[in-house]
């Protein structure tokens, strides 16, 4: 038998379990005790039960069980595909269809990936903003879509600016630092450096105090124990700094190639179109590239006059707080003096 064939053979056995597969139990489990019941149930079958709860831990055991016939099925159809068999049309189309009932999802997402361009790619692409599929199920298909979509943001990461307009000031062209800050910590960094660092915050701080702090507190959460807490900027700032990993780079034409991008992944764009969506991120980008230089000088133990004055000014506007108060802090902890905020208020100690 050829692979062609091994292949004709199991995605026939595939939707003929999947139509066998019982319907889902998952709306019906109403509470935690109910979860811990059924798996008293499972090591003593004839556990006293109500009929209800005994119609569903058998509904839930049979599910199970197709699930697992279809996990074999999807793992043999991953290894065809690894040997580059011609159905990946019609396994993508089974896959896509698991995804969907919930049979099996994390290994269809996985032969999807397999599958690759085009047939794994579009399936994907139409699972993950698709809010009628499981929430877990969708991030775990961004998660291998992205993946396959490297080489998308690689190229775009490699285009030339030439006319595209600069969100940042026009200081950054000549920095090639990421949106941390990047520099390296030297044991003593030359003058023009610092120079430059101040050219660069002075340029980043924005004329107005900004209603709401920029950056975003950093999420604390486990990124696979919490994802159901996971919040989608998260994402969305995987996705752009692989489209624009360098300050130089974010520009307003490949800022809404990213919103059309996060847009297709199904991340929460918050209704914005896609110039709303770039001035957004642009200052959220200007945030962490000026907290990421701030950083740097308080690690250089750079606390001179102009560093602690800009440190407040951007405490004032509401933009890198934190690693401006953390400078003011080394600052008073090497002997130097905290003074007054531009408005007059004392800084936090």
């Amino acid at each position: 038998m050829t692979d062609d064939q091994q292949a004709a053979e199991i995605l026939g056995e595939l939707a003929a379990a999947m139509a066998d597969a019982p319907p889902s139990t998952e709306g019906y489990w109403t509470s935690e005790e109910l979860h811990g019941l059924y798996e008293l149930f499972e090591r003593e079958p004839d556990l006293p039960l109500t009929d209800g709860q005994r119609r569903l831990f058998i509904a839930h055991r049979a599910r199970g069980a197709a699930s697992s016939r279809i996990r074999g099925l999807l793992s043999a159809l991953k290894e065809a595909a690894e040997r580059r068999v011609t159905a990946t049309a019609e396994a993508a189309v089974l896959a896509e269809a698991c995804v969907r009932a919930g049979l099996a999802a994390h290994d269809a997402i996985s032969l999807l990936f397999q599958l690759g361009v085009p047939y794994g790619e579009q399936a994907l692409a139409r699972l993950v903003p698709d809010t009628r599929v499981n929430e877990g199920d969708r991030r775990w298909g961004r998660w291998w879509l992205r993946r396959l979509r490297e080489p998308k943001y690689q190229a775009m990461a490699g285009r030339p600016v030439e006319d595209e307009e600069l969100l940042l000031p026009e200081v950054v062209r000549d920095v090639t630092f990421g949106w941390h800050g990047g520099w390296e910590i030297e044991e003593e960094p030359k003058q023009e450096r610092f120079a430059q660092a101040r050219a660069v915050l002075e340029a980043l701080l924005p004329s107005m105090r900004l209603p709401f702090q920029e950056p975003v507190p950093e999420w604390e959460g486990d990124w696979d124990e919490d994802e159901d807490e996971r919040p989608d900027w998260l994402e969305i700032r995987m996705v752009l700094r692989d489209l624009m990993p360098d300050v130089r780079l974010v520009t307003r034409e490949r800022m809404t190639e990213g919103w059309y991008e996060c847009k297709q992944l199904g991340l929460d764009v918050q209704g914005e179109g896609p110039e709303e969506f770039g001035n957004q991120w642009a200052a959220r980008i200007r945030a962490w590239t000026a907290e990421g230089i701030l950083s740097w000088l308080w690690q250089e133990d750079h606390f001179s006059p102009w560093a602690q004055e800009l440190a407040r000014r951007y405490i004032d506007r509401n933009v890198a707080v934190a690693g401006a108060t953390r400078l003011l802090t080394e600052a008073a902890g090497a002997g130097a003096q905290w003074g007054p905020t531009a408005d007059g208020r004392p800084c936090p100690p």
